[in-house]
C-alpha cells in the first residue's frame, strides 16, 4: 500500500508544480484582473478538494508503513488542503471583495491570507518531495 501513497504523493506534485509553473503565469498574463479574480474562484475550492481527496487516500495507504512519516505528512497535508478549502479560500474572498470596494484594512487581511495560503501550499509539496526522495533514494 505504501507504493499507492508514493503514486498518490507524485500526483499532487504534478498538479502543484503545473499550477505554478503554467497556470498561474498564464491567468496573469491573458486574463485581466476581473476575470482572472473570477477564473481563480472557481479553481481553487476544486483544486483544493482534489488535493484533499487525494491526501485522505494517501493517508489511508501509508497506515500500515513501518515509517510513519508517510502517514503524518499525508495527514498533515491532508489538513492543510482543508484549511485552504474551508477556511483560508472564503476569507480571502470575503476581503479581496471588501478591499475592492476600498477598505484598507481588508486590503491587509488579504494579503495575509493569501501568504498564509502560498505558505501551506508549499510546505503541502515539499513534504511529498521529501517523501519521494526518501522512497526513492
Amino acid at each position: 500500500m505504501l507504493q499507492l501513497g508514493i503514486f498518490l504523493h507524485s500526483l499532487v506534485v504534478g498538479f502543484m508544480i503545473f499550477f505554478m509553473a503554467v497556470v498561474s503565469p498564464v491567468i496573469f498574463k491573458i486574463l485581466d484582473e476581473t476575470n482572472s479574480g473570477a477564473f481563480l474562484r472557481q479553481l481553487f475550492p476544486r483544486m483544493f478538494l482534489y488535493g484533499l481527496i487525494v491526501m485522505l487516500l494517501a493517508t489511508l495507504s501509508t497506515l500500515s508503513s513501518q515509517l510513519d512519516i508517510y502517514w503524518i505528512i499525508s495527514a498533515f497535508s491532508s489538513i492543510f488542503f482543508a484549511i485552504n478549502l474551508y477556511i483560508i479560500t472564503p476569507k480571502i474572498n470575503y476581503y479581496r471583495d471588501e478591499a475592492k470596494i476600498g477598505s484598507p484594512l481588508s486590503e491587509k487581511k488579504f494579503k495575509q491570507f493569501h501568504l498564509l495560503s502560498v505558505v501551506l501550499f508549499i510546505l503541502q509539496l515539499l513534504g511529498s518531495l521529501y517523501l519521494l526522495f526518501i522512497y526513492f533514494y
